[in-house]
């Protein structure tokens, strides 16, 4: 009888367990782009941004990727861009190379696209050396790989002998166009404003995060991890706990790109040719020939998008 309830007992927690480890399968990877930061070239603005960044990252434990823009660096000066930097990757995060000049890959021979990723990896390989790392992510600005079948099989074969993984992205909150309406309303001092930038942006991101996660499920069949590209920008310096917030109601739980990119959905060869930057889940649907409807994607508010263009 005693053994009986025991096994019972051993039964219980497993099944528990179990459950447990399946209701937390909601799991995402924070990337940040544009390192050392959008929109200024200014560092003392430039460290404001990252250092707010990264310590709403830490005070929550949340794992996060960098990624670098070589050019960027250098404008807001070589040893400010070090430090900055180096803060990231002292702090236990990673960085990956997104770019020398950070141009439309569409726009440059395959030879150009080369010296691209190569130039791009001058500072992230020195400030990673310091603790052991090599480089080992590589995304494309505006996530074009290649409008062509030659220029993407030619630069995805490159990355690949260089040692790079790509750096995938599953979810998008165009953070870049509520930046810009946000830059004009700061330089206004317009308070009201500014609080419906913030609250207009935050309430897009959470739908961009259901539509993704939807999107994805229907895509791949499962609940697979997900990769938010998010920027260094001063939106995000102002917002990151409330994006992070989003997540946390949802019960997802915060993963390193490693973890997230070790799902089999990643490992499949990318072979989508377009001139376009999509998410992977429209990816993904094109290479296995899954029907999904983009128009059930909703776009920035029309009054955001028009402010941009003041």
């Amino acid at each position: 009888m005693r053994a009986a309830l025991r096994l019972m007992e051993i039964l219980s927690v497993v099944l528990t367990g179990s459950l447990s480890c399946f209701a937390q399968q909601h799991t995402v990877a924070l990337t940040f782009d544009d390192l050392p930061a959008v929109g200024t070239t200014n560092p003392t603005e430039a460290k404001t941004i990252n250092h707010a960044i990264l310590q709403s990252l830490e005070r929550h434990k949340v794992p996060a990727t960098g990624f670098v823009v070589e050019k960027g660096v250098q404008s807001v000066g070589e040893i400010d861009g070090k430090e900055i930097l180096w803060q990231w990757v002292q702090h236990g995060y990673d960085l990956g190379n997104h770019s020398y000049s950070h141009p439309d890959f569409n726009e440059l021979t395959i030879e150009q696209m080369e010296q691209e990723v190569v130039l791009g990896e001058k500072t992230i390989s020195e400030v990673l050396r310091k603790v052991g790392k090599v480089p080992r992510y590589f995304r494309f600005p505006m996530n074009h790989t290649g409008e062509t079948a030659a220029k993407h099989d030619a630069i995805a074969s490159f990355l690949t002998n260089r040692g790079y993984k790509l750096a995938a992205c599953t979810i998008d909150n165009e953070d870049f166009v509520f930046d810009s309406a946000y830059l004009l309303i700061l330089a206004k001092k317009d308070e009201v404003l500014t609080k419906r930038l913030r609250a207009a942006y935050l309430a897009y991101t959470s739908a961009e995060i259901d539509y993704y996660s939807d999107l994805n499920k229907q895509v791949v069949g499962y609940e697979l991890p997900h990769v938010m590209i998010l920027h260094a920008n001063r939106l995000n310096r102002d917002t990151i706990d409330g994006v992070r917030d989003l997540f946390e109601q949802r019960h997802f739980r915060f993963v390193s790109l490693d973890e997230a990119q070790a799902d089999p959905a990643f490992n499949i060869p990318d072979t989508f040719i377009t001139s376009f930057g999509p998410m992977w889940g429209y990816r993904w649907a094109a290479q296995r020939h899954v029907k999904v409807n983009g128009n059930l994607e909703t776009e920035p508010p029309a009054w955001v998008v028009e402010y941009t263009k003041k």
